[in-house]
C-alpha cells in the first residue's frame, strides 16, 4: 500500500527564561515506518519515498539538534519532543496604554471599531494612575459618614486618571458629536463578537453608556455628571508625534486578545497576582483566568492561529518547502468559564479570595475574549488542550 505524506501540522512552544522548547509535529498516521525526520539548525526534513517536505523555522529561531529527548507519539496529536531553543529576540508583549499613557505628551483617542476621534482633548496636563483594584468598595468599611473620597478622584479638565481597564477623563474632554450618552435600559447594542456571530446583552441600569454615533459601539459609561469613563477594549490611542500618522486598522479579535494579554502582563507585574476574575459590567463574572507565564513564544505552521490543529491540509506535490509563521509572543494562561451558572463553586471561592484580581469589561467583550479563548483552545494540540478542570489557552 502506497504511503502518502500531507502536510504536517507544526506547533512550538518556546519558553525565553529556560531557551526551551515543546515540538509538536502532526497530521500523519502512527504506522509511517519509513517515514524520517532530520532536524536541522533552522529546517525540519521529513521524507518519504514518495515525499519531501522541509519546513523552514522563522528568522531569528535556530533549534539545537542534538539536544533533543522525551520522544513520544501521542494519537491525536503526532510526535512530541523535547529541545533546546536559540531566539535572537525575547518574548515580548505590546504594552498597553495604562503603561504608556504620558502628561504633556499629544494622543488621538479613536473608537476601535471605526477609527471616529472621541476627544477634543489631544493633551493632558495630568495622567494619574487610580488606586489599585476595587478600593471603593472598601471605603464603607473605613468610614462612618459618606464617601470623603469621591469627589478628590474625578478628574478635572486637564486630567486623565488610569485605572486597571479603563480610563477616566472629564466630560468637557470629549468630543460631543462623535459619543452620545444612552440610557442603559435602552442600549441594547447590538456587537460582532469576532464575526462569528451577533450577541445582544443588557447593559446595566446604574448608570448610562457612551456610545459611538458612528457605529453605535458601546465605548463606555459615565461615571458622574462630570467624569465619562472609556474602556481600554474599545478604543485606540495613538501619539501624535509622528506626523504621518494613519490609523491602525486592526482585527477586532487581535486588539482584544493583545490589549487583556498586556494589562495580565502588566498586574502580574506590578501586584504580583496571578488569579484574574474577568467581569462584565453588567455585574456577572464570565471567566476565570490563571496567568502561567509571559514569556513563551509561538510558531505555527499554518497561518491561521485559529484553527483547529486536527485540521488536515493535502498537498500533493512531491516535493514542497514550507515557510512557518514568524514567533508571536503570547500569554498562557489556564481559564475557565463561568457562563450559565458553570464552575459556580470555583468562582465563588475565587470571588471571595483577596489573591485574586477583578478585572471589569464591556458585556459583549466579555463574550468575545470567551471566544477568543476556545478558538485558541481548539488551535493546540489536544493533549494541550486542557489541565485539570481548566482548560489551557495561549
Amino acid at each position: 500500500m502506497e504511503t502518502k505524506l500531507t502536510q504536517p501540522r507544526v506547533f512550538l512552544e518556546i519558553r525565553n527564561s529556560t531557551q526551551s522548547g515543546h515540538l509538536v509535529l502532526g497530521n500523519f498516521p502512527e504506522n509511517y515506518s519509513d517515514l524520517q525526520i532530520t532536524l536541522g539548525l533552522s529546517t525540519i526534513h521529513l521524507r518519504t519515498a514518495e515525499k519531501c517536505v522541509n519546513l523552514d523555522w522563522p528568522v531569528g529561531v535556530r533549534i539545537v539538534p542534538p539536544s533533543c529527548r522525551s520522544l513520544q507519539y501521542i494519537t491525536g496529536d503526532g510526535l512530541h519532543m523535547r529541545l533546546q531553543v536559540q531566539i535572537d529576540r525575547p518574548a515580548e508583549l505590546v504594552p498597553t496604554v495604562i503603561g504608556t499613557l504620558e502628561a504633556q505628551a499629544r494622543y488621538v483617542f479613536r473608537c476601535q471599531t471605526c477609527g471616529q476621534s472621541v476627544l477634543k482633548k489631544e493633551m493632558f496636563q495630568r495622567v494619574l494612575p487610580l488606586p489599585n483594584g476595587n478600593w471603593n468598595d472598601l471605603v464603607e468599611h473605613w468610614c462612618c459618614h459618606p464617601d470623603p473620597f469621591a469627589k478628590k478622584l474625578q478628574p478635572k479638565l486637564d486630567d486623565c486618571l488610569l485605572g486597571d481597564t479603563f480610563l477616566l477623563v472629564n466630560v468637557a474632554s470629549i468630543d460631543e458629536t462623535a459619543v452620545r450618552e444612552e440610557k442603559a435600559d435602552q442600549s441594547e447594542v447590538r456587537q460582532n463578537a469576532d464575526d462569528t456571530g451577533t450577541h445582544l446583552v443588557q447593559m446595566p441600569k446604574e448608570n448610562n453608556v457612551i456610545v459611538c454615533t458612528r457605529c453605535r459601539k458601546v465605548l463606555g459609561n459615565v461615571t458622574s455628571s462630570d467624569t465619562i469613563t472609556f474602556y481600554v477594549t474599545e478604543v485606540l490611542v495613538q501619539s501624535l508625534t509622528n506626523k504621518a500618522l494613519k490609523r491602525q486598522i486592526c482585527k477586532r479579535s487581535l486588539f482584544v486578545e493583545t490589549v487583556v494579554a498586556g494589562r495580565l502582563m502588566e498586574l502580574s507585574s506590578a501586584q504580583s497576582t496571578f488569579r484574574f476574575c474577568i467581569q462584565g459590567h453588567d455585574g456577572k463574572t464570565y471567566v476565570l483566568l490563571w496567568l502561567l507565564n509571559s514569556d513563551t513564544l509561538l510558531v505555527r505552521s499554518h497561518n491561521d492561529p485559529n484553527r483547529d490543529f486536527v485540521a488536515v491540509d493535502k498537498d500533493t506535490r512531491p516535493e514542497s518547502s514550507i515557510k512557518l509563521c514568524e514567533a508571536n509572543s503570547a500569554v498562557k494562561v489556564l481559564y475557565q468559564p463561568c457562563l450559565k451558572g458553570r464552575n459556580k463553586i470555583v468562582q465563588e471561592k475565587w470571588e471571595k479570595n483577596i489573591g485574586v484580581h477583578c478585572m471589569t469589561l464591556p458585556a459583549n467583550t466579555c463574550l468575545e475574549l470567551l471566544l477568543i479563548l476556545a478558538s485558541s483552545t481548539a488551535s493546540l494540540p489536544p493533549s494541550l488542550q486542557s489541565m485539570n478542570s481548566f482548560k489551557l489557552s495561549q
